[in-house]
């Protein structure tokens, strides 16, 4: 697989027009067709006269206030506590809702520049790859890189590949190409391997069959799990690990992971909510997954799904977006705003501003990169999302995209 195969620059997204333009900003609107960080170190981007939502789920600013400069944000907040610098270009937002950029933490085939951009043109400026289609090797980081010096595109964060025994998930399935350990030692080595080619996170399967109406397939034994989780923590990365049953759900806890990817369908105990919740542990759903698994082969999958989201969040659980984009044949997803994870999302009881933060603070925890995305702080990057509407009242509002920032620049 080459870098020129995956940079396809045929497909351009459609942007922001001049007459939408015209209407957010200020009389100096012509000056940002094309805006981007790097026109000075002086030059500063302002966003004003919109609510502010920061990702922290702290309450909503009602009129706030963005400065961004040198691809970072200076401040936010209040409009009446913010001072806008002399030398800046303002954006006049019209009552429209700020937000950070979105984070889809679960996805895949997010090697190709035509899906990474089409992400960023519905607002979710990073994407996390969780297993690579293709057979592994390192130059799927060099092509990662390539990927994300393209400003059009959503930011990449990869895993490169699943490690997993021989015969495991998702070779005893899908086919696929696993970086496979037949050791702890093994384990060590997958894991210190992928992380010196550019893994950003590591991943891992514990799936015995149940799900795929099968039994007995081989599994990372617990020894073997724990050196591979001890060993991406040493490195300073998250682990997250593809679960689809409560038995192996309690194999991926024992272990020490991070991270479950997909909800599982069977009845969740509350003892398991609560080991997760002390532990500290993320669930990313993938309902949308779910739901269309569920269509398709007419079973009851997705509303056990939904029950059990419910049940994680009302015990106060952690929650990140992620809908696992291309995992699964035949199944239609969402590709730019994942609308309809949210909307499930808020059919299991979580509320829009739980949804808003799963999708910016919680999905940066995900791809390790919390100091830098998910929220609108001080020091972290500019990637900014500016909707028509308020998400609070009407979650639907988060497809009425404005105005997309990635790293300070304005995606045309």
């Amino acid at each position: 697989m080459s870098i020129e195969s995956n940079l396809d620059n045929s497909a351009r997204p459609q942007g922001i027009s001049r007459r939408e333009f015209l209407k957010l900003t200020s009389a100096a609107a012509g000056l940002l067709i094309g805006y981007n960080s790097a026109q000075g170190a002086d030059v500063a981007l302002s966003l004003i006269n919109g609510m502010l939502i920061d990702g922290t789920g702290a309450d909503a600013t009602p009129d706030g206030a963005v400065i961004i400069k040198n691809e970072r944000i200076v401040s936010s907040g209040p409009r009446k506590q913010i001072k806008i610098p002399t030398n800046s270009t303002i954006i006049d937002v019209q009552g429209g809702t700020i937000l950070p950029g979105f984070i889809n933490a679960h996805v895949h085939a997010g090697y190709t520049a035509s899906i990474l951009k089409s992400w960023a043109q519905g607002g979710v400026t990073t994407v996390r790859d969780l297993g690579a289609l293709e057979p592994y090797s390192a130059e799927l980081f060099n092509i990662r890189n390539a990927l994300n010096s393209n400003p059009k595109c959503a930011r990449l964060v990869a895993v490169g590949s699943f490690i997993n025994v021989e015969g495991g998930y998702p070779r005893a399935y899908w086919g696929g190409h696993p970086v496979t350990v037949n050791s702890p030692e093994e384990a060590r080595q997958a894991v210190n391997r992928l992380i010196d080619d550019g893994a950003d996170v590591i991943k891992t399967a514990f799936e015995s069959g149940y799900s795929f109406g099968q039994s007995g397939w081989p599994l990372l034994s617990h020894e073997q799990a724990t050196a591979l989780v001890e060993t991406a923590h040493q490195r300073g990365k998250p682990v997250t690990a593809h679960v689809t049953s409560v038995l192996d759900l309690e194999r991926a806890l024992d272990a020490g992971v991070d991270e479950i990817a997909h909800m599982v369908i069977d009845w969740l105990a509350d003892y398991l909510i609560s080991r997760m919740i002390k532990a500290g542990i993320r669930w990313v759903p993938t309902l949308e997954l779910w739901r269309g698994i569920s269509k398709k082969y007419n079973a009851k999958w997705y509303l056990q799904s939904i029950k059990n989201l419910s049940f994680f969040v009302e015990a106060g659980g952690e929650v990140v977006l992620g809908t696992d984009y291309a995992g699964a044949r035949d199944i239609d997803f969402d590709l730019g705003k994942p609308i309809t994870e949210i909307e499930l999302m808020q059919k299991a009881g979580m509320t829009p501003m739980q949804i808003i933060v799963s999708a910016t603070k919680n999905g940066a925890r995900s791809c390790n990169m919390e100091s830098d995305l998910g929220t609108l702080e001080p020091g972290k990057i500019a990637d900014i999302l500016v909707i028509d509407g308020n998400p609070l009242k009407d979650l639907t509002n988060l497809t009425k995209t404005k105005l997309v920032i990635k790293d300070g620049n304005i995606i045309e």
